[in-house]
């Protein structure tokens, strides 16, 4: 399939600001998701989140919205204890404009049962896994993507930090593998600059979401949602 292109918007207050309302209007034409990185907005709820899903339903568009509660230890601005991490996803499933849940995968806790109350409630989930300090080897990141797999989401998302060409290189060797082995669609990312190419080439090894800044990057290595718009044509 063609790579969908994800629109990062990361909120720091809890309205969203008629600059970020724009900002999404100006470049609805180059993504076909908006995540809402809800992170960093202070005294983060439901009925915070909820205001802002409705103001962005109210622009009109086909995007879809991906919700994302990024946490420190994998490396967003979030510092929700382990309870009310899952508590705030679950409750968030249940809002009916969300389509996307957003669920860490970490080896020290189990969020298989955070899951199935998300599915339940008839969200899809985005699984992901954070790595800023390394590129792990091409063993522990197909084991990752397994991990991935068994939480019952729809998409799976490695992003790791590179040292060198050769991690950038590990990490689509590791998405075209996966992307033939398992039945869920796969994204796997380079950060930093050094990895851009993981970014605008991933539909070429199997990968199925890129994602751009609509503003200033949420994440090493981002780019503007328009400019990735225009790169990821050349191989799609």
């Amino acid at each position: 399939m063609k790579s969908q292109i994800v629109a990062s918007l990361m909120p720091k207050s809890q309205r969203l600001t008629i600059q970020d309302l724009e900002r999404v209007a100006e470049n609805m034409m180059y993504f076909h998701i908006l995540e809402l990185r809800i992170d960093a907005i202070p005294e983060c709820d439901v009925e915070t989140v909820r205001q802002m899903i409705i103001a962005l339903k109210d622009m009109g568009g086909s995007f879809q919205i991906l919700v994302t509660y990024r946490t420190k230890s994998q490396g967003g601005a979030g510092s929700l204890d382990e309870i009310a991490y899952q508590q705030l996803l679950i409750d968030l499933s249940e809002i009916p404009q969300i389509d996307w849940i957003d669920v860490e995968w970490t080896p020290e806790v189990n969020r298989m049962e955070a899951c199935r109350k998300i599915l339940s409630h008839g969200a899809m989930i985005v699984a992901s896994y954070h790595n800023f300090n390394e590129t792990p080897s091409v063993d522990v990141m197909k084991k990752t993507y397994f991990h991935l797999s068994q939480m019952g989401a729809s998409h799976l998302k490695i992003a790791v930090m590179p040292q060198s060409r050769e991690d950038v290189l590990r990490v689509l060797q590791v998405v075209a593998e996966a992307s033939d082995a398992l039945t869920q669609w796969v994204t796997g990312i380079s950060m930093s600059h050094l990895g851009l190419i993981t970014r605008t080439a991933q539909s070429t090894f199997g990968g199925c979401l890129s994602f751009g800044a609509l503003d200033e990057a949420v994440a090493p290595g981002q780019i503007s949602v328009k400019q990735l718009f225009e790169t990821v044509k050349l191989y799609d």
